[in-house]
C-alpha cells in the first residue's frame, strides 16, 4: 500500500510519537509510507501572532524530526491541502484540524482514516471538533475507552479498536533502581494532573523525608517548587534510564485516550502508581502490574507511591508482570494491527462489490 500520514506538527508528544512508530513499521513491512506535515502552523491554542513566530522558525530549519529516527519520507507542505499531497491508497489523520483537511482532498489522496486518540476538547473551537464526528472518514480508536465514549457521545461508528504499541527497542531495563526513588513526568496540560501529582509529592515527602523525586518534562514549568529538580526534554536514552534507576512512576492524569507512558515504565522494569484513566485500566491490573488508583485521588496516590517503596516484594512483583504486560503490548505485535486495519479500510465493503 502506498500511505500518506498527515501530522499536525514533528514536536515530541505521546501520540505523534505512536504515529511515527507506525510509520517506521510500516515502511520496514514494505509499504510505501509518507509523513507529512505543514510548514504553517495549525492555530490550537495559538495567537495569531505566535503562529507567525513558529511559521518563521520553521522556515529556518530544513524538515526534520530530530528527535525520532524516522526511516520513511518526511514531507513538510505549506498547507495540507490536495495539491501539496502525494497520491496514496489510505491517508491517515489525527487531530480534528487535520481530519478536516484530509476530509477536503480528493479522492486520489487515499482512503480517509482518522485515528481518533481522544475527544480534543479545548484545543479550538468544540463546534468544529465536534464536526469531525460527522465526516465520511473511516475510524480506528486507541482503546475501547475512546471507542465508547466517542461513539455514545457523538452517534458515529469506530468499527476497529488498535492500542498503542511501545517501542521496546527503545524502551527496556538500563540500569539499576535507586532506593526510595519517584520519577514524576511533568505536562502543564490539566488534564495531565500536574498539580495533583504536586501535591502527592508534597505528602510524600513529609511522611518519607528520605525520599529521592526527579521530574522531567518537554515543557519548562513557569511555576516550580525549589525542592524538586526538573530535566527538560530528555532524550530517549536518558528517559529510559531515568526510568530504569526509579523504583516507582506516578502517573497522575485525569483524561487520557490511551496512557502510554505506564507501559513504556513497564517495558524498562518501573512499577507505576497510575490513575484509572483512558486504557490503563485495559492493560494493566491493580495489584498485579501496577497500582490503579482513582483519578484525583491525592490520599490513594501517596498511599500506593508508599507501598511501594517501603515493600520491595510487591515492587518486584509489579516490575516481573509489567514486563511481561510490556512485551504483549511491544510495537513489534501491535503494529500488525495497525496494518490490518488499514488495509481494512482499502477493502470495498459487500455492497461496494454488488
Amino acid at each position: 500500500m502506498t500511505i500518506t500520514f498527515v501530522l499536525p506538527f514533528v514536536n515530541l508528544t505521546g501520540g505523534v510519537r505512536v504515529m511515527l512508530d507506525y510509520a517506521n513499521s510500516l515502511h520496514d513491512a514494505g509499504h510505501a509510507v509518507t509523513v507529512v506535515y505543514p510548514l504553517w502552523p495549525y492555530r490550537f491554542q495559538m495567537t495569531r501572532g505566535e503562529q507567525w513566530i513558529e511559521f518563521r522558525k520553521q522556515q529556518r530549519v530544513p524538515p526534520s524530526v530530530p528527535w525520532f529516527d524516522l526511516r520513511c519520507r518526511l514531507l513538510r507542505v505549506p498547507l495540507v491541502r490536495s495539491m501539496f499531497l502525494p497520491d496514496a491508497d489510505v491517508i491517515v489523520a489525527t487531530s480534528w484540524n487535520t481530519v478536516h483537511d484530509i476530509a477536503r482532498a480528493s479522492a486520489s489522496k487515499g482512503r480517509k482514516v482518522h485515528v481518533v486518540m481522544h475527544h480534543e476538547s479545548g484545543t479550538g473551537p468544540e463546534d468544529r471538533i465536534q464536526a469531525i464526528y460527522r465526516l465520511d472518514v473511516q475510524r480506528v480508536a486507541f482503546s475501547q475507552f475512546v471507542k465508547r465514549t466517542i461513539e455514545e457521545r457523538f452517534g458515529c461508528d469506530i468499527p476497529a479498536v488498535v492500542p498503542n504499541g511501545v517501542n521496546t527497542q527503545i524502551f527496556f531495563p538500563d540500569g539499576v533502581p535507586l532506593p526510595l526513588s519517584v520519577l514524576f513526568l511533568y505536562h502543564p496540560d490539566p488534564r495531565k494532573g500536574a498539580a495533583d501529582g504536586l501535591a502527592v509529592l508534597e505528602r510524600l515527602r513529609d511522611r518519607i523525608p528520605e525520599v529521592n523525586i526527579r521530574a522531567c518534562g518537554t515543557v519548562r514549568p513557569r511555576l516550580w517548587p525549589g525542592w524538586l529538580p526538573f530535566e527538560f526534554h530528555p532524550g530517549d536514552a536518558m528517559l529510559r534510564r531515568r526510568m530504569s534507576e526509579s523504583t516507582v512512576l506516578l502517573y497522575p492524569s485525569r483524561y487520557e485516550g490511551f496512557g502510554l507512558p505506564p507501559l513504556e515504565a513497564m517495558a524498562c522494569g518501573c512499577p507505576s502508581v497510575t490513575t484509572d484513566v483512558g486504557a490503563i485500566p485495559e492493560f494493566a491490573t491493580h495489584d498485579h502490574d501496577a497500582i490503579i488508583v482513582p483519578a484525583g485521588d491525592i490520599d490513594a496516590m501517596t498511599k500506593g507511591l508508599q507501598r511501594v517503596l517501603r515493600d520491595d516484594v510487591l515492587r518486584q512483583k509489579l516490575s516481573t508482570n509489567g514486563l511481561e504486560t510490556a512485551a504483549r503490548y511491544s510495537l513489534e505485535r501491535v503494529a500488525p494491527m495497525f496494518e490490518r486495519a488499514l488495509i481494512e479500510t482499502t477493502t470495498p465493503t459487500r455492497s461496494s462489490r454488488g
